[in-house]
Parts: C-alpha cells; sequence; structure tokens
C-alpha cells in the first residue's frame, strides 16, 4: 500500500517523527505500512506465526511506549526488524511447551529458505535460472541466506545488516564477499548475462517476493 500526500509518497521518516509525536495515526500507519515486510522476515526466521505475530505486536507496544526516549533513527524498517529479530528469539523460549518445541526445530532448520511459490512470475528471469538462484541460495548457510534476503529484499546497508545480526560492518562485508562469490561459482553466467551484475540479478530477483 502507498501512503500518498497529494501525488507524493510520504516519507517512512515523517511517519515516524508523527508517531515519536505520540500521533496514534502516525503509529496505525507506521504499522500498516511496515507489517508486511516485518511479517515476511518473522517468518523467515521461524514458520510460527502465532509467534511472529506477538512479537510484532511486542515491538509496536514497546516503541509505543518507549517513544519520547527513542534516539534518532535514521531507517525505521531497519530499527523494526532489528527490534524483531531480538523479541523473536526472546519470545521463543514461551514456545517452548512439548507441543511446540518439535515445531520450532523444524523452523529453525528451514530459517530463510525459499520455494518457487513464493515468487510472482519474473519477466527479466528464465523459469531455468529462478529454479537455479533458489536452489543456489538454499544451498548456503543460514546466516548467508539471512544476509543475502536482507541485503537484497529489504536492500539495507552493510551498517543496518550489522546492527540487525549485532556484529562488525565489516564482518558483514567480509561475509558478503564470501557469498557472492559461493553464488557466482555455482551460478551459470550464461543464464544472467543480460544483467549488468550479480548485484543486479538479485535485486531483481527479490523485488518478485509475495508478501
Amino acid at each position: 500500500m502507498r501512503y500518498m500526500n497529494g501525488k507524493e509518497e510520504i516519507p517512512m521518516s515523517l511517519v515516524w517523527n508523527q508517531m515519536k509525536a505520540g500521533n496514534e495515526q502516525g503509529l496505525s500507519d507506521l504499522f500498516t505500512r511496515l507489517y508486511p515486510d516485518l511479517y515476511l522476515y518473522g517468518m523467515k526466521i521461524f514458520n510460527l506465526p502465532d509467534l511472529v505475530k506477538d512479537s510484532i505486536q511486542d515491538v509496536f507496544v514497546r516503541v509505543w511506549e518507549k517513544r519520547k526516549t527513542l534516539g534518532e533513527v535514521l531507517n525505521p524498517k531497519a530499527y523494526l526488524i532489528t527490534a524483531l529479530r531480538r523479541k523473536l528469539f526472546e519470545n521463543k523460549e514461551r514456545y517452548f511447551a512439548a507441543d511446540a518445541e518439535i515445531l520450532i526445530k523444524i523452523s529453525e532448520k528451514q530459517a530463510f529458505s525459499f520455494v518457487e511459490n513464493e515468487f510472482t512470475e519474473i519477466p527479466e528471469i528464465s523459469e531455468k535460472l529462478r529454479e537455479s538462484l533458489i536452489a543456489t541460495i538454499n544451498d548456503l548457510p543460514e546466516r548467508q541466506r539471512e544476509l543475502v534476503f536482507l541485503r537484497f529484499y529489504y536492500n539495507l546497508k552493510y551498517r543496518e545488516i550489522a546492527d540487525i545480526l549485532n556484529v562488525k560492518e565489516q564482518t558483514v562485508k567480509n561475509l558478503m564477499q564470501r557469498t557472492m562469490g559461493s553464488l557466482s561459482s555455482k551460478l551459470d553466467r550464461k543464464q544472467w548475462e543480460r544483467m549488468d551484475d550479480l548485484d543486479g540479478l538479485l535485486f531483481t530477483f527479490f523485488v518478485f517476493v509475495k508478501k
């Protein structure tokens, strides 16, 4: 959904500042606008809808309650993803009842993996290349799959990803270099030679993830 003011989209920073000023509509707009991205990210960590929904709710409640003491936030989406990641692992303990433990273990093994029906038709990418991309990304270690998702789906900067993963920015850069090298070596260059580079291919690929 696009939030419009006349003919211009309202910047996320303005919506965030409205919320910080105590505007309940600003909070509602922020929730509506970012919920799909937060839910998708949460489900990629734990494929447990109740856990993800509860954790998102907890994040927004805390942001609203602490709004007056929040520091400067340059990217509200990155900030909320960081908060959600922490809250998910915190809340996970509540789901370790006997009937949920096995679900969490299965979910953790599948974290940040992808299947074909998650994507709409991609005009710029052939079906064969799409299948190769999904298989190659899924073969990466979990941390590298998460890195690819944060970088190319959410278009986050390295320092923002570092905050989310609680590591140094240089660590993210080094891991990304290894990840791109691994992907490049496993993908057939002839299949994506029309793209400027592998970065361009991945940005295009993740545009078509269904929310």
